[in-house]
């Protein structure tokens, strides 16, 4: 038998639900998805530029066809971030999806990025201090959890424990730091569930949040069932899109359980068919239009970072971005130069471009230096 630490954070907790809800509302935005696009395509532009211009005994390291990998993930980003803006979550489905499709690509990059400190593809001694430069790059390309959204190749939902997204000490993986989450001051409420119940095999009929349930039956003379009673929560809100099958459960074969412990089996890793009821249907960006979502990437808060408007003069050299236009939008600009206006974004790629004034945000700079307002308001340090 083993002994183990009862979840920190149990889906019985309000708190636990909304912050677990909005992660999987994050996670699935456009805003997200078009964040990995952008800082994924700046370091592939990085990383061509040091293959260009690196002395031999530093670019030797990486392996010749990285860089087709990059681009090649580049070019699904760009096919796919279309699609997801019109409210097509397909994206994410098996074999067919353009985002499911770069994860080949992405993990050869990862896997030969610099074999030199890899063993078995896998990183396991840091790199040197120019290489770990681009791979904090290759990084911020990474949300963790980002690999919740597509269907289970097993059948088996992708997790049953909040704390997968929850716990600081995941976003710790390997030698590769996640950045952790900030959350809003008011999360928001859960809506109210729908009554649309599937069952494990069945079909998902629409893209959205659902639920682990067990369905809880009022008896007459304590076998004929007689109704439902109740519905009783199972695990964490996994997100399904639709025309997938609702998967099964992992949970624990539990012996004995106390306030803080639980004991279970030797080989304690169980599955079982549940019950999945709509918590939330996903109709966002099926109008074409992508609303404001920088309440999920509050850590860019304008009173926080270097932020310079439009026509102004760029205070240091490096990426920039802005929300302006409905997108969120990049630049790579040099210090001194004019800040530029931003795109307003149109469903309609083949339409006239339309200009806007923008407050861009400094994501990173070229110098490494820090990209927060002192609080001297002293911003050319």
């Amino acid at each position: 038998m083993i002994t183990l630490k009862k979840t920190k954070y149990p889906m019985s907790d309000e708190l636990v639900r909304r912050k677990l809800f909005w992660l999987l509302q994050r996670l699935s935005s456009y805003s997200l998805w078009q964040r990995k696009r952008d800082a994924w395509a700046y370091f592939t532009q990085q990383y061509e530029q040091a293959l260009k211009t690196w002395p031999e005994d530093k670019s030797d390291g990486f392996h010749p066809k990285t860089i087709i990998w990059a681009y090649n993930a580049l070019r699904l980003y760009e096919e796919g971030l279309p699609e997801l803006a019109t409210g097509n979550r397909q994206v994410w489905q098996i074999k067919t999806g353009k985002f499911h499709q770069l994860n080949q690509p992405v993990d050869l990059v990862k896997k030969f990025f610099y074999p030199l400190c890899h063993e078995r593809w896998t990183q396991v001694e840091d790199y040197p201090l120019e290489v770990e430069k681009l791979n904090r790059l290759k990084i911020a390309a990474e949300f963790w959890g980002d690999n919740l959204l597509y269907p289970p190749h097993d059948n088996v939902c992708n997790f049953f424990d909040a704390a997968y997204l929850l716990d600081p000490k995941n976003y710790n993986y390997n030698l590769t730091r996640f950045t952790y989450p900030v959350f809003p001051k008011e999360i928001p409420p859960i809506p109210k569930c729908s009554d649309i119940i599937i069952k494990t095999d069945d079909a998902v009929p629409c893209d959205g949040i659902w639920e682990p349930v067990k369905i809880q039956y009022r008896h007459k003379l304590l076998v004929i069932k007689d109704g439902i009673s109740g519905l009783k929560n199972l695990g964490a809100y996994n997100y399904f899109i639709r025309g997938m099958n609702a998967p099964r459960q992992v949970y624990y074969d539990v012996l004995i359980e106390s306030d803080k412990e639980v004991v279970v089996t030797d080989d304690p890793i169980r599955y079982r068919d549940v019950h999945w009821r709509l918590v939330w249907e996903d109709t966002r960006y099926r109008d074409g239009i992508i609303p404001d979502e920088s309440d999920y990437f509050l850590d860019d808060n304008k009173g926080k970072r270097i932020t310079c408007d439009t026509g102004d003069c760029c205070p240091h050299s490096g990426q920039w971005s802005t929300l302006a236009g409905g997108h969120q939008q990049f630049i790579n600009i040099q210090a001194g130069s004019v800040m530029p206006e931003a795109k307003k974004y149109q469903s309609d790629s083949f339409a006239p471009e339309i200009m806007l004034p923008a407050t861009w945000s400094l994501l990173h700079r070229d110098d490494e230096g820090d990209v927060f307002i002192k609080k001297n308001n002293d911003v050319t340090d």
